[in-house]
């Protein structure tokens, strides 16, 4: 089943739209004015052909061949389009890849992403810290690097597909989100009762996520210059993700992750993303080293005035931004998600 669909993607590789593609966003980093700035749709126009399988999460967990061919139903269906869909596909495993390499358990869910084990006590976290960098092929981190060379090995006999298709990081958290997934939520009372060891720990989760993703990055031989990610592509080689650091202060944002997460950026450039509201760090989060673009996921919870000052005064990406939420006057640095349904009811 693999190669025929492989085999079916590769007859309709248009090397001129992936190139479109490319440009589009290298414009949007350079803030180049645009009358069209990139896109992708949120929900499918009519498109000739759906034949494509799907599969159940906990299906694609333990097939690759499942994993790769649902990574490819959303290129595969957005190429049909025309909006600025990369060919962008990741080792899927969720958000317990870090948590388990640093020594954590999971499970699955019958409907959801794994769900992490929290270490059971402080004494739990003491040996994570004592024991340093662990192996990169430790806990999930091995299956991400077989998945992606599996990968390459599957689409090296067709060489469009190989030659567009962007094999992206999976997905690694950030620093402090890492932090709370081993810890648990005896992590925000640690902040004041032991706020060494939670450094402490920082500090080896920061070490091991450098570690891993120089590691994965020889694997696949992406760079850290203009890489995909998601349904985007993006200056910089990481995407950071403080959905945890929604619940800190200013001034825990600027103790417990700002310094962590400046050193990943250090390490590849990036951007950073964060569901909920993040009023409290958005313009010192702005003022970061080698940072290109942020994506706040739930515009609607967020003071969208202070976050449209706080990047745009350091000619930072919004990305994949809701249109309805896009100034009238703003044309450049920004990259939108748009309703077809919206759309063609409007036109």
């Amino acid at each position: 089943m693999l190669d025929t669909y492989l085999a079916k993607f590769e007859r309709m590789i248009r090397p001129e739209y992936y190139a479109r593609v490319e440009q589009a966003y290298r414009r949007a980093f350079e803030w180049e004015e645009m009358d069209e700035l990139p896109f992708t749709w949120s929900d499918l126009p009519p498109i000739d052909d759906h034949d494509w399988p799907d599969f159940p999460y906990n299906d694609t967990h333990v097939d690759r061949e499942k994993m790769l061919l649902h990574q490819l139903q959303a290129p595969f269906l957005h190429a049909q389009t025309n909006d600025h869909y990369p060919l962008a596909i990741r080792a899927n495993y969720g958000t317990v890849i870090l948590p388990t390499i640093l020594g954590a358990q999971y499970q699955l869910t019958e409907n959801s992403m794994p769900w992490v084990h929290h270490l059971p006590d402080r004494a739990a976290i003491l040996r994570v810290i004592e024991a340093g960098v662990p192996d990169p092929r430790t806990g999930l981190g091995a299956a991400c690097l077989d998945t992606a060379e599996y990968f390459l090995e599957k689409l090296a006999p067709y060489p469009q597909l190989s030659h567009f298709t962007h094999i992206y990081h999976p997905d690694l958290q950030g620093p402090f989100d890492v932090a709370h997934l081993l810890w648990g939520p005896e992590i925000f009372l640690a902040l004041y009762d032991c706020p060494e060891t939670v450094h402490a720990l920082l500090d080896i989760v920061t070490r091991t996520y450098i570690s891993w993703l120089r590691t994965w990055k020889e694997l696949v031989g992406e760079g850290n210059d203009f890489t995909a990610h998601w349904s985007i592509m993006m200056r910089g080689g990481a995407m950071l993700r403080d959905d945890t650091p929604v619940m800190l202060s200013t001034a825990q944002y600027l103790e417990f992750v700002q310094p962590y997460d400046q050193q990943v950026l250090d390490a590849f450039g990036g951007c950073i993303h964060f569901c909920g509201r993040g009023d409290q760090f958005i313009e010192p989060m702005c003022q970061s080293r080698n940072l290109y673009g942020i994506n706040p996921s739930q515009p609607d919870w967020n003071d969208m005035g202070k976050l449209w000052r706080a990047t745009r005064s350091r000619r930072l990406v919004v990305l994949n931004i809701s249109e309805e939420y896009l100034p009238a006057d703003i044309h450049s640095g920004v990259t939108l998600v748009r309703s077809w349904s919206d759309h063609s009811r409007a036109n």
